[in-house]
């Protein structure tokens, strides 16, 4: 920690004095990863020169590169990562021997960032931040015990320093992983919606809802002891402030307490960018499926429908919870029953006597369209039809002339998926309605 007070200047003399730099086009990297795999993942840490240049053959066979010139390339590879410190190379005295080559701490960073399996998991986060609090409750009881110089610096400002700082790096290194899933779970999304949207939702909203629930639960995990953690680092702050060699420690204990707010901050703000992205992805779905020209949905489901004994399919319908109205039962518990006599003017008409008569009025007009083969306009019989009742009434009769003449015919372009034509006006109060011309009884 201490070694980031350094001053912007001072890192870029640093790095201009030992002219440092990395360069790894695609062969150069197969090949530490080659390194890596021929020391068994660390099993033989050092590789004999002849051991490299066996590695760099099955690069060198993977990339097509030509077989008389892969003695002086595996040289020059080897010289490359050396000069890059990603190699060390250790020679014996005077030339004596064959010399051994190991990877470096950049080396391995690079080989494990590309190749380890990294598992992003709550498990692994839980562990992590046991193993945090666990040493910050060994810090607190040093400090109680007032132990010497080297006690001091081995148990105290060396777990701070070291073991708890290490372990908030890894945990922000966790983090940065699952900001990598999410691109590239975002990258997946993106291809999956551009090159056949409407095969690819289910994909998408699973994809959705599994990175969601993993952000989730790491940040609930991160919460929970993360509060704990904190109050510890106070509690230690307090005694290094009654302690006469806790004030550069006590600086520390400040940097690590601002880098657990940083993991947590971002942690929060990661869940409510993806909520955001979340929406997104829905909303442009949403608008696809609106402004289909083609109708690629209605025509699958028809294409499902017209041939159901071909293959299974399942249709699921989705229907809202029913609201209870107690205003309706109230009324409906305290009314009371009217007698008397009304004028033949003002008896009340039932809509099952309306809809009976339309019903054979409606089958009488289809006879004589079907006998004639002509096609029935709906909205003309509407118009017909809804002329002869006051308005309040029309949105009832519409409704019961639409059910009896489903029933009665159906519409061959909407079977074969013809686009839908334009609103026709059926009264004079702006009400207008869509549909295919019935020509199949």
């Amino acid at each position: 920690m201490t070694e980031m007070s350094r001053t912007l200047p001072d890192w870029i003399g640093w790095v201009r004095e030992e002219n440092l730099g990395l360069s790894l086009p695609p062969d150069r990297l197969a090949f530490l990863l080659a390194v890596h795999i021929f020391g068994r993942g660390g099993e033989q840490p050092q590789l004999s020169e002849a051991e490299l240049h066996h590695a760099f053959g099955y690069v060198s066979k993977g990339f097509d590169q030509a077989d008389d010139t892969q003695a002086s390339r595996a040289n020059n590879a080897i010289n490359d990562l050396v000069r890059q410190r990603l190699l060390s190379r250790f020679q014996g005295d005077g030339g004596e021997g064959e010399s051994l080559y190991r990877l470096t701490r950049l080396g391995l960073a690079i080989v494990e960032f590309f190749a380890a399996q990294r598992e992003v998991s709550q498990i692994k986060l839980s562990l992590l931040l046991e193993h945090i609090a666990q040493e910050l409750d060994k810090v607190a009881e040093a400090i109680a015990a007032n132990p010497d110089d080297q006690g001091w610096a081995q148990n105290v400002e060396g777990r701070l320093k070291y073991s708890v700082a290490e372990q908030l790096a890894r945990i922000d290194d966790t983090q940065r992983t699952m900001d990598e899933q999410q691109n590239a779970v975002k990258a997946n999304i993106a291809a999956l919606l551009n090159k056949n949207w409407h095969e690819a939702i289910h994909a998408c909203e699973q994809l959705l809802r599994e990175t969601g629930v993993t952000l989730r639960e790491l940040q609930d995990t991160l919460d929970k002891a993360g509060h704990g953690l904190q109050q510890s680092l106070l509690n230690i702050e307090e005694q290094l402030q009654q302690s006469p060699r806790g004030e550069g420690v006590a600086v520390l204990c400040q940097q690590l307490q601002a880098r657990l707010d940083a993991i947590i901050h971002w942690g929060s703000q990661c869940i409510e960018l993806w909520s955001r992205y979340d929406r997104h992805v829905h909303r442009f779905i949403r608008t696809a499926i609106d402004m289909d020209k083609n109708r690629a949905f209605s025509q699958r489901l028809r294409e499902s429908i017209r041939h159901f004994d071909v293959h299974n399919w399942r249709l699921r319908v989705s229907q809202s919870v029913p609201l209870l109205e107690l205003r309706d039962e109230t009324m409906a518990a305290y009314a009371e029953e009217v007698t008397g006599e009304l004028p033949v003017a003002l008896e009340y008409q039932d809509m099952t006597d309306v809809a009976a008569e339309l019903s054979g009025r409606i089958r009488e007009h289809l006879e004589v369209f079907a006998s004639a083969g002509k096609p029935l306009d709906l909205a003309g019989v509407l118009r017909d039809y809804l002329h002869d009742y006051p308005h309040y009434q029309h949105f009832d009769i519409a409704r019961l002339l639409i059910d009896e003449a489903v029933r009665l015919g159906h519409a061959d372009g909407e079977l074969s998926g013809a686009p839908m034509p334009d609103w026709q006006p059926i009264n004079a109060h702006g009400a207008k309605v869509q549909a295919h011309v019935i020509d199949q009884y």
